[in-house]
């Protein structure tokens, strides 16, 4: 994807590249990342700027399950995040006061509250209700004073997507899949609505992976995803139960099915950010020692440049990828794998991308992204957060939704 699809700042000339940009992901001459070390590199994060106005951030960060969240006991994941040395990279959020009692709440003050936050594989049950509102109490309510909270502590709204697929999402009790968008209270104000008048699910998605948040004054659309992981375990019809192929299958109708959803909302003006673990590792850059490179999965992968990453000439969406547009070739990866040594095998299949800048037409200005690929911000998950800043112009709002 080239630089020049998107509108970024500063512009190309004036930022740093630490690696040759990618040009292209399917280049057979692409770096392979193996070849200079046994372990992969784990660079520092970017300080996080402060909110501007009219700029807008979106986390997205896949959680592997959101109960730890719920619990005293993520304590210790954290610890090592005060410890760390300093450097002229190093993340502002080190020194911020880690609370004895980290949370939910304890993640969005160190990422200086986001206004947008999409969290994915939350593992929670559609009859759960207990675990939701635990959620909803834990994103609302603030820590208290003593432990670092502040009365000027926005608050959050929780929105789920839950499995509700009695045939494919079976396992652990429903407790597989599942997404949840935390949005901050003003956001809701600034578009003169209530929170829950701009979240929708999709209708073509049962297992939890999908939600929607619309931004009329904006014409932004945000998509949470948990995208398929593609196997050769059986896919059923959601109706009769049949096998109808296998989960490699369904990964490319998911493909097929987002794209259109993203591509009715371009057809009306809107700009698309699509955020979340899309469980594809684009170049050889984003995966260590290697990509899975099984017939299946590099089909799973040509459908998902085809759809998302190709021009609109070529029947793509033309879609840039944020982390990429901006920082080229520098290696960072999302999955950081646990049980074994940091470093030994990753990649980097979480992503935020952006419409193109024919549909952004100057009204979106990104300036900043950045994956947290550091072990103390994976916590209990096998995943790291990442983020994007964008720059907002107010549009005139859109009623036709």
């Amino acid at each position: 994807m080239s630089n020049h699809d998107i509108d970024i700042s500063p512009p190309p000339s004036k930022r740093r590249h630490l690696f040759k940009p990618l040009i292209s992901v399917n280049n057979a001459e692409a770096p392979d990342p193996a070849q200079f070390a046994s372990l992969a590199p784990s660079l520092p994060s970017r300080s996080l700027t402060p909110l501007q106005p009219n700029q807008l951030r979106i986390f997205s960060w896949n959680l592997n399950g959101i109960n730890p969240f719920l619990q005293p006991t993520i304590t210790s994941f954290f610890h090592s995040s005060r410890n760390k040395d300093s450097s002229k990279h190093a993340s502002s959020r080190e020194s911020s006061p880690v609370p004895p009692t980290p949370s939910l709440r304890a993640c969005l003050q160190r990422w200086k509250w986001p206004q947008v936050v999409c969290l994915q594989e939350v593992k929670i049950a559609r009859s759960d209700l207990k675990t939701q509102q635990a959620v909803r109490q834990a994103v609302r309510t603030p820590r208290n004073v003593a432990h670092g909270g502040s009365e000027q502590e926005p608050g959050y709204m929780a929105h789920f997507s839950l499995p509700k697929d009695k045939y494919n999402a079976r396992g652990f009790g429903g407790k597989v899949y599942g997404v949840c968008t935390l949005i901050r209270d003003d956001l809701a104000s600034d578009e003169h609505s209530s929170i829950g008048d701009l979240i929708k699910d999709v209708c073509w998605d049962l297992e939890g992976r999908v939600l929607v948040l619309e931004l009329p004054s904006r014409k932004l659309a945000v998509f949470n995803n948990y995208a398929v992981n593609g196997t050769d375990n059986p896919y059923r019809d959601t109706r009769t139960g049949e096998v109808t192929g296998t989960r490699h299958d369904r990964k490319r109708a998911f493909h097929t099915n987002l794209q259109a959803e993203c591509k009715s909302y371009e057809s009306r003006g809107w700009a698309v950010v699509v955020a979340g673990d899309l469980n594809v590792a684009r170049s050889p850059l984003d995966g260590f020692p290697s990509r899975r490179m099984g017939e299946a999965h590099v089909a799973n992968r040509i459908d998902f440049e085809a759809k998302f990453m190709a021009t609109e000439q070529e029947g793509g969406l033309g879609m840039a990828d944020t982390y990429r547009a901006l920082h080229g070739g520098e290696l960072k990866y999302s999955y950081r794998g646990r049980g074994r040594e940091w470093g030994s095998s990753c990649d980097r299949v979480d992503l935020i991308l952006l419409s193109s800048n024919r549909v952004t037409d100057g009204r979106i200005v990104l300036t900043e992204a950045d994956i947290l690929d550091e072990e103390a911000e994976r916590g209990p998950s096998d995943h790291v957060p990442l983020y994007i800043t964008v720059q907002m112009k107010a549009t005139d709002v859109d009623t036709s939704r």
